[in-house]
């Protein structure tokens, strides 16, 4: 075993320890796609990061069996400093044997899941009293083989729940309502379903021309039979909607203050760096950066949200695209379902990077794209440099990709204000800069 793994076990039995003794309300989120953005919602929404409150949210992407401890005992992750993994290992110590006590009565733990078993072993760690299960479709099936096997390591965390707890999940995914049916816990769901408990109603981009930095989306939502309206800045699509319903199917679960998170909401929950985040452009444009990471279900969902966004006559919405990495088997299908979709939602450009840009392109030109309007770059930078060339005023931009595909780049080439790239974009630290 290796010490690497070694200190991860060490570090995960002192939270299980310290949470067994000390019984704090957990609240898990999991899911394919949107669980950052789900989790950074629901803290926001409960309050977490506010002077005094005993809440605590997952950071950055703290989701795996180190990550998950250290959101636990409030730290940082220690890199290769031989000093802070020392003071780390003191303070997880310190908190098993109930020497220090936990810093939050609330934590909302965003749990991540490459391999078979990880989620398991996350809900082991922190049993959750609340698991909020986001969406459900291919990812990582490198290591799963097929949606159903992801679908199987998924429900964990709603079989981790006890016969009290409550499931908060996304009434518009079939997987998941068909798995809800064997479960018996308490249900609390999100979504445009009719049924759902948190309600989207409608949601829509506002454009302020004059005064760009209060664009964003505005968010329509029926609440337990109560109509909420919430505005957004700097940020649009649908994930950042079913975001906040779920953040307000879980404060309606846990019997919170509905009008103080949807406050929370309007003015503190800007999205995360790199998920579907608005961003002014050069040549006074509009950029989707959603840069960060990307599966099937996450580019079939920003597509629509190019598709429907608002431009004048004469302007054009691009889609620039990067590889879906660990699909494994269902890595060359996946690619050409994107390429069809482009087609299909009436992209007027697209520019596909990477290995399987070509699979893209040949979709979307099978599908009906005018072959003049598909371009294919090896990599970002050119493809950056290439769109920054062809873009006008009043075009919209949509940047997706995998962290492999360092799409962000792009957003860094195409943005109005590249001054504000460590605050806006994701990978914009020394570290990942200078990485080829």
């Amino acid at each position: 075993m290796s010490l690497q793994k070694t200190l991860e076990q060490f570090l995960g039995s002192c939270a299980r320890c310290a949470i067994a003794r000390e019984r704090p309300f957990i609240i898990g989120v999991a899911g394919s796609v949107g669980k950052s953005s789900t989790k950074t919602a629901i803290g926001v929404a409960l309050g977490a990061g506010e002077e005094g409150s005993s809440v605590i949210a997952t950071k950055k992407n703290y989701n795996n069996e180190l990550g998950v401890p250290l959101t636990i005992f409030d730290c940082d992750a220690p890199g290769r400093s031989v000093f802070a993994w020392a003071g780390l290992l003191s303070r997880a110590w310190l908190m098993r044997v109930g020497i220090v006590p936990l810093p939050a009565r609330m934590y909302v733990l965003e749990m991540g899941t490459d391999h078979p078993g990880d989620l398991s072993y996350l809900t082991s760690i922190a049993p959750p009293n609340i698991s909020v299960l986001t969406a459900i479709g291919p990812e990582h099936t490198e290591f799963f083989g097929s949606v159903e096997a992801v679908a199987g390591e998924e429900v964990a965390i709603l079989r981790a729940l006890k016969a009290d707890g409550v499931a908060v999940t996304n009434a518009d995914d079939a997987i998941i309502r068909q798995l809800m049916t064997s479960l018996t816990v308490q249900n609390y769901s999100f979504g445009m379903a009719e049924d759902a408990t948190s309600r989207i109603v409608e949601s829509r981009l506002v454009i302020d021309e004059a005064f760009p930095q209060a664009s964003g989306l505005e968010i329509r939502l029926s609440l337990i039979g109560t109509t909420k309206i919430i505005r957004l800045t700097g940020m649009v699509g649908r994930p950042q909607a079913y975001a906040v319903a779920a953040a307000l199917a879980v404060v309606s679960a846990v019997d919170g203050d509905e009008s103080r998170a949807l406050e929370r909401l309007e003015h503190g929950f800007y999205g995360m760096a790199g998920r579907t985040r608005l961003i002014e452009g050069i040549k006074r444009t509009w950029l989707i950066d959603d840069s960060y990471n990307s599966s099937p279900l996450a580019a079939l969902s920003a597509l629509h949200d190019l598709a429907t966004f608002p431009i004048q006559d004469g302007c054009h919405r691009i889609a620039a695209l990067g590889d879906m990495l660990e699909l494994g088997s269902l890595a060359e299908s996946s690619h050409q379902e994107v390429g069809r979709a482009v087609a299909l939602n009436k992209i007027d450009l697209l520019v596909a990077c990477g290995a399987f840009a070509s699979i893209v392109a040949e979709a979307a030109i099978a599908a009906g794209m005018p072959q003049d309007r598909v371009f294919t770059f090896p990599e970002s930078r050119a493809a950056g440099l290439f769109i920054q060339d062809r873009m006008k005023k009043g075009d919209v931009v949509l940047i997706k990709g995998s962290q492999g595909s360092r799409m962000e780049r792009i957003s860094k080439e195409l943005m109005a204000h590249p001054e504000k790239a460590e605050e806006l974009l994701v990978r914009h630290t020394r570290e990942w800069i200078e990485k080829e």
